[in-house]
């Protein structure tokens, strides 16, 4: 096993190198299989579909993720929202990581640094039409062999029809940001779409599906996540979803007490261990 783990763990800084894929920064997402564009109106927006930050209240949130519990590769983040006078949206700023670590050393780290903006454009008492817009700035560091940065663009919308349906479209890398010098490695894009719906008050049910386009686009398949949200009292919120590519199920809860949320989420993985997330948050 001492040596079987030193090679896993190249494999994960290798497959590291221009990755910045989707990691589901998210406990709440994470808990509903993974959908977060259609649904999305907190803090988490930021880095899923920004123009659910329209409707998002000021709001503060950290979350922390080892992934498949293997205990070398780590997720971190750190999201603020805050709501800009004369309805002019709502601004969004994160800090998204993904460590690959080995005996207290950093052999890589894919860090994003984001800046969004969510608006109304238009809106009733039945229904609204939101959009939004992300920057990223991209950086990949190896141990001993420096860093390359990229810059990235992302673009989404999210309706509201007769309250209680909601449509998502959120498309990554708008721009085509590619990282390297000598040899050049495209970052990935995503179209993802998607429908929430909410039957009865307190319940939600979610259904998106998400493509990598790009030369791979029939080979890598389309990602589809469905999710339920069940809110049983004020303080508690309970979740459960699936996915497939690979097939993994999840469940989750948020605990609210005053102005501070308390999340967890939990997915399966096919052949690895289940990922355990969790994040705490305060909106102001």
């Amino acid at each position: 096993m001492k040596k079987i783990l030193p090679i896993i763990l190249i494999l994960f800084a290798v497959n590291a190198f221009a990755s910045f894929d989707d990691y589901e920064p998210s406990p709440r997402a994470r808990a509903m299989g993974g959908t977060g564009y259609s649904n999305g109106n907190d803090v988490y927006s930021i880095l899923y579909n920004p123009a659910g930050l329209a409707k998002s209240k000021q709001a503060f949130a950290i979350g922390y993720a080892d992934r498949y519990g293997l205990g070398f590769s780590k997720i971190n983040t750190v999201a603020m929202s805050m709501n800009l006078p004369k309805k002019i949206g709502t601004i969004g700023i994160s800090m998204f990581s993904h460590n690959v670590e080995y005996q207290d050393e950093n052999l890589t780290s894919e860090t994003t640094y984001t800046l969004a903006h969510g608006f109304t454009l238009m809106e009733d008492l039945q229904s609204s039409l939101s959009f939004g817009y992300t920057a990223n700035l991209y950086n990949l560091s190896f141990s001993g062999m420096g860093d390359e940065n990229a810059f990235g663009l992302n673009l989404g919308a999210q309706a509201v029809l007769h309250q209680r349906t909601k449509i998502g479209f959120a498309i990554t890398n708008i721009n085509n940001p590619n990282m390297g010098k000598d040899s050049t490695h495209d970052l990935p894009q995503k179209l993802a779409v998607g429908v929430s719906y909410e039957p009865y008050n307190m319940v939600i049910t979610s259904l998106e599906a998400k493509q990598t386009l790009g030369e791979d686009t029939l080979e890598s398949g389309t990602e589809l996540h469905a999710g339920a949200e069940f809110k049983l009292v004020d303080s508690l919120t309970l979740r459960f979803g699936v996915r497939n590519l690979p097939v993994s199920y999840s469940m989750g809860a948020t605990f609210e007490i005053y102005n501070m949320t308390i999340d967890y989420g939990f997915n399966t993985h096919t052949t690895l261990g289940g990922t355990h997330h969790f994040g705490v948050g305060y909106s102001y």
